[in-house]
């Protein structure tokens, strides 16, 4: 009897025998794998993929050869000077039919402590601040359709108003005196659709646009003319409706 594992196994003499013998033999035992050189099998192609900066730069010289590059850099140049003379109209503003005036108040909750330099707070988490307590508008804002003959003219006697009651200047009269004419103007022509540039030059003054229609919606403007206004820490938005209809 043979003990095992903790477990009693019963063999045989025999069977022992033959066990032993097994183990004494070779076929037990495993190979060691060996790795042999077998040579190169197949022929090796080089890499004919050409460089894409080379193909790139290849490109780029046949267009300047065809002159291509400078149609497309004048074609971009006029795109854009287009644009810059007569940029996109606000979209959703129509012409005055009601007269309508309202209120617009610029004051705004602070969301986070606001601090100087020294971590010193000056305006605290919710604290409400109106910047009109402590700057003003430096002149009215008018809004207009600049391609809208009777909108261009209420315009026009609005600043010249506004210039000839200190200075005694007509507008577009003289190119010497636009910068007097400037300096006292107090009211800022602001378009929602035409030609600022044009109508700059054509009145001696600054004309603004107002680009993706961003005051109009900062003010709730939906009809044009309009006169922006301030009235101590509000400010007044007023839509005029021309030629006598209300």
């Amino acid at each position: 009897m043979k003990y095992l594992g903790g477990r009693s196994f019963f063999l045989r003499t025999e069977h022992w025998i033959l066990i032993t013998a097994f183990l004494c033999t070779g076929h037990w035992t495993l190979d060691t794998a060996h790795a042999r050189e077998l040579g190169v099998h197949g022929v090796i192609y080089p890499i004919q993929e050409e460089d894409p900066l080379q193909l790139i730069q290849q490109k780029l010289k046949g267009m300047e050869e065809r002159g291509e590059i400078e149609q497309h850099n004048h074609a971009l140049q006029m795109r854009t000077k287009a644009y810059v003379e007569r940029p996109k109209p606000v979209e959703g503003i129509s012409k005055a039919i009601k007269s309508r005036v309202f209120t617009y108040d610029p004051t705004y909750v602070v969301s986070e402590d606001i601090k100087d330099h020294l971590g010193r707070v000056i305006h605290a988490r919710g604290t409400k601040i109106n910047p009109l307590e402590t700057v003003s508008l430096s002149s009215d804002l008018l809004f207009i359709n600049g391609d809208d003959l009777e909108q261009k003219a209420w315009a026009f006697c609005r600043i010249q108003c506004s210039v000839s009651s200190s200075t005694g200047l007509i507008l577009g009269l003289d190119p010497r005196t636009e910068d007097k004419v400037q300096k006292n103007n107090k009211v800022r022509l602001i378009l929602v659709k035409g030609a600022p540039l044009a109508l700059s030059e054509e009145w001696g003054v600054l004309v603004y646009f107002d680009q993706g229609g961003f005051l109009c919606k900062k003010l709730g403007i939906k009809h044009v003319p309009a006169v922006v206004t301030q009235d101590k820490t509000r400010i007044i938005v007023e839509e005029v409706v021309l030629g006598g209809r209300s």
